[in-house]
């Protein structure tokens, strides 16, 4: 498993892994009065560059690949078509994604995730599936993680990060009988730079089972900028 400089962005074995694009984030802009028709095809453009230069066959999606919560749109259909031409497309179902059995270009998957050679892949809104927890890596989506520091003015700077957090084993047993003894969750920055949650300045209350009954250890996740650079644990980071 690689983390793409500068990219919320997976390598591994041959697939290109990201999350939460929310392609048709259009019409939302617009009721803001914000008009940017080309959006989704800039996100297209930074997805075909990375499965380009790294010459993936697979893209897998995990989860939230829509705004619309509803319907599949037009938007997100032509999108899907577009990547589907480079390589084979995989989405696992994300709470946003209801209607995307209808694009017809990619294989769905349940919101509970599959194992991808030897990762474990889910969205993040429900229970991932008793064989994602027999893997080193649990990666999901769903979270949008970004953190955010104060200078000494006062100031806030907020950017996308990866958050790799331990297990706690005893809160695991309770759920699942088994789960590898090195298991560790990997929170995915969203792909569409505009969505994001300040995961340092946030209640207790998170998004998903996960995190909300504490199978990992949020506070002693593993920070790091999109670049690579450590950061430290989160519960040191303000």
């Amino acid at each position: 498993m690689k983390f793409l400089y500068n990219a919320p962005a997976i390598l591994h074995r041959g697939a290109i892994i990201v999350g939460d694009t929310h392609f048709g984030m259009e019409s939302k802009l617009r009721r803001k009065g914000i008009f940017d028709e080309q959006f989704s095809l800039r996100l297209f453009e930074k997805l075909k560059g990375l499965i380009t230069a790294h010459k993936a066959k697979r893209l897998i999606l995990l989860g939230d690949v829509k705004e619309d919560i509803t319907m599949l749109d037009a938007m997100t259909a032509d999108v899907l078509a577009r990547l589907s031409l480079l390589c084979e497309v995989t989405v696992v179902r994300g709470n946003h994604d209801g209607g995307i059995e209808r694009c017809g270009s990619a294989r769905i998957v349940p919101s509970a995730g599959f194992v991808y050679a030897g990762l474990g892949l889910m969205h993040g809104q429900s229970w991932p599936a008793k064989e994602l927890m027999g893997c080193d890596y649990l990666v999901s989506g769903h979270q949008h993680p970004l953190i955010t520091m104060t200078d000494t003015l006062g100031r806030r700077h907020s950017e996308a990060a990866w958050v790799i957090a331990p297990a706690n084993h005893e809160k695991i047993a309770e759920k699942y009988e088994t789960a590898s003894k090195k298991i560790k969750l990997v929170l995915m920055p969203a792909f569409n730079p505009l969505v994001g949650s300040p995961i340092n300045f946030t209640s207790e209350e998170h998004l998903g089972p996960v995190l909300n009954n504490n199978l990992f250890k949020l506070n002693d996740a593993l920070v790091f900028r999109l670049d690579g650079t450590r950061l430290g644990k989160l519960h040191s980071i303000k």
